[in-house]
């Protein structure tokens, strides 16, 4: 039965710090900006006697803001008409509970006193309807309450744009890592293919002390490889050594054709490159070069530093037929992990030796650290 693979809908939220500093800036400026239109135009003392109540006021639409937001966290991964239409009839009720308390403060609780009624025209002194009150406040409140809600939906859409970009470049890196892992998984199973049949034919032979000793070196070429991390990369010396235990076990085949030299720069020995990268190259050198051939071969890898670049080089002398434009399985492999590694700045070039032979050349970014 297959299985139904669903997307998590974006999740459009705001955390709480940031939340709370944004309502926190609305009321303060709301407060400030108050006080000293009344300390400008007010009849004098009007801004001292009503400052406090103007303060629990702004404190209670700090408080009735941050429900807001919380009723409004809970509308975060609906779709944008919801989350809009929320803020709009949210808004009008924060807005009406914010009026509320704004008649309750200046009208019943602390009204104005008589020497501030005093320069008002007959019609305002007269008494109110209190829910007219409240209604007219609250509708000129409305707007400013709106005007956080709106700059919300801003922050949470900003919010969730950020973390669908962090959710791509982790998915990126995931499926690199994958990607890595299975380029790197490729050269183990093919070599052992390669091995197991050279035992085999060593066997067949009556020859059970060499095939003791591929075993043996085949056993500690694994356990040295597959102890690191595919994804990871490794010092050039370290791989130099894995593929020196592999020449080791083809010797077995070859003993008197398969010659390896290694020439290493101290300076490219403690330079990073992924792990096992060259054993495709080293593999084509003993399988294309060494194996048809009826006179000894030499293998040389050479590693020089170069303008802040690595170039690694396997060549043979060998007279085998090889692809011509260097496309095998196993060249195609090392080109796809340096491109995985490294995307366009490292490169492998392979082709025929003027003098004869075959050469394979890594180029790639000097990296000294990390490995």
């Amino acid at each position: 039965m297959p299985v139904e693979h669903r997307t998590e809908p974006a999740s459009f939220t705001v955390p709480p710090r940031i939340a709370l500093l944004s309502i926190v800036g609305f009321w303060v400026f709301y407060f400030v900006s108050v006080t000293a239109r009344a300390a400008i135009l007010a009849r004098p003392g009007y801004n001292w006697m009503t400052v406090d109540n103007r303060a629990w006021v702004a404190l209670c639409g700090i408080g009735f803001t941050w429900l807001l937001y919380l009723a409004l966290q809970r509308f975060s991964r609906r779709t944008l008409r919801a989350r809009v239409a929320a803020a709009f009839l949210l808004s009008a009720a924060c807005a009406t509970a914010y009026s509320t308390v704004n008649y309750l403060s200046f009208y019943v609780y602390d009204p104005l006193p008589p020497e501030l009624e005093h320069g008002k025209q007959e019609s305002e002194r007269e008494p109110k309807d209190p829910a007219k009150v409240i209604a007219e406040n609250a509708l000129h409140w409305y707007f400013f309450i709106l005007a956080w809600a709106v700059f919300y939906l801003a922050l949470s859409y900003a919010g969730a744009v950020r973390a669908s970009e962090r959710e791509a470049a982790r998915l990126r890196a995931a499926a690199q890592t994958a990607e890595l892992r299975a380029l790197r998984y490729q050269v183990n199973p093919h070599f052992l293919f390669n091995t197991l049949n050279s035992i085999s034919a060593l066997v067949m032979a009556g020859k059970r002390a060499e095939a003791e000793a591929m075993i043996l070196n085949l056993s500690t070429f694994f356990r040295t490889s597959l102890a690191s991390e595919p994804t990871e990369d490794v010092p050039l010396a370290e791989e130099i050594a894995v593929q020196k235990l592999y020449l080791e076990i083809e010797a077995v085949r070859f003993p008197e054709r398969l010659r390896a030299t290694f020439d290493i720069d101290p300076a490219a020995a403690a330079a990073c490159v992924p792990g096992l990268i060259l054993q495709p190259l080293i593999e084509n050198a003993v399988k294309y070069g060494v194996a048809p051939a009826r006179r000894p071969v030499d293998i040389r890898v050479i590693a020089r530093v170069a303008s802040d670049m690595l170039e690694v080089s396997v060549q043979d002398d060998g007279n085998g037929a090889k692809a011509l434009n260097g496309t095998g399985v196993g060249l195609r492999n090392v080109r796809d992990r340096l491109a995985a590694r490294f995307g366009g700045v490292a490169s492998l070039t392979a082709g025929k030796r003027p003098e004869g032979g075959f050469e394979a050349k890594l180029v790639l970014p000097l990296v000294t650290h990390g490995c």
